[in-house]
């Protein structure tokens, strides 16, 4: 199937003004040879609060904008974003992204025309500068766990596949699609970078975005609490390849532990978190309430 656009940016929006990412992008796309070719979708997931987008950028013939008054989640958002896409290869960008280099699209173009069919940039935090007070501790773990050079992100190719920065071309996305059931927060990016992996090669290098949505330690604990049921399903649906994480076992072990006693390391682990001296200390007791999390949701599901 010939398609006369080549490469569509599909940006999922959830509570975010979207304007810088789309300046970025429309700046770039002018160095392009076929910037015709192109085309930039949004989608607003019923987002709480409206942000102003300059009339200059809706104006631009390469965005479509969208806005939908219900959030149907991470994952029904991005399927309907690719339903809506034209293009021969498909870059899924998240909202608070901003693109590294002014280079960011030409390397993604030269390698859709060499015939890639699955490429991740990588996030990074760049263009934050000496970040402190409340955002450190998000910082120290997403330097851990998500700002790894392709180098290391090549070891385990599904496990980092994010969907904050990955071309696909569009016949790989449309033969292996987003699993809807996942409504809530994290883990339906690596599912899908799972599902992926089965049956294609996913090419890992380093053009990265810096992840520009920084949060408390607070919030970043919500966050992974609210992550646990979809961790859940994850597991569910692919016991067999995330059992070999030491997290899994650990958490298959703790979950022959009597409730109460679950719920109140979680209370104490939590406790820990917060008092806690230094960040390293934090995310060890992170990691550890993550894992006795998970071992309650095991045991209620059983």
């Amino acid at each position: 199937m010939t398609h006369s656009i080549f490469l569509s940016i599909l940006i999922p929006v959830y509570n975010w003004d979207v304007s810088s990412l789309l300046e970025h992008l429309v700046s770039q796309t002018q160095c392009l040879q076929n910037s015709n070719s192109l085309e930039i979708i949004v989608m607003d997931d019923g987002s709480s609060w409206r942000y102003e987008i300059s009339s200059s950028l809706l104006d631009c013939p390469l965005i479509h904008y969208h806005a939908f008054d219900e959030n149907r989640g991470r994952a029904a958002i991005r399927q309907m974003l690719l339903n809506e896409s034209a293009g021969e290869c498909v870059l899924f960008l998240d909202a608070d992204m901003l693109p590294d280099d002014d280079c960011f699209l030409q390397r993604y173009v030269e390698h859709a025309e060499a015939g890639n069919d699955i490429v991740c940039g990588g996030i990074s935090y760049l263009q934050h500068r000496d970040e402190g007070g409340d955002f450190s501790f998000y910082l120290y773990k997403s330097a851990k766990t998500e700002a790894i050079p392709a180098e290391k992100r090549r070891r385990a190719p599904w496990r980092y596949l994010f969907t904050s920065n990955v071309m696909v071309r569009r016949q790989v996305a449309e033969t292996v699609p987003f699993d809807c059931r996942f409504s809530g927060y994290g883990f339906e990016d690596i599912e899908w970078g799972l599902r992926l992996s089965e049956i294609y090669k996913i090419q890992h290098i380093d053009n990265t975005c810096t992840h520009m949505g920084l949060q408390t330690q607070k919030q970043t604990f919500a966050k992974m609490r609210e992550s646990i049921d979809n961790y859940v399903l994850l597991l569910t649906l692919h016991p067999r390849q995330t059992e070999r994480s030491s997290a899994v076992r650990t958490s298959r072990f703790l979950n022959i532990l009597p409730t109460f006693f679950l719920h109140r390391l979680d209370r104490v682990l939590s406790a820990l978190f917060f008092a806690a001296p230094s960040h390293a200390l934090s995310f060890v007791f992170f990691q550890c309430d993550k894992m006795i999390l998970l071992a309650k949701a095991l045991k209620e599901k059983r």
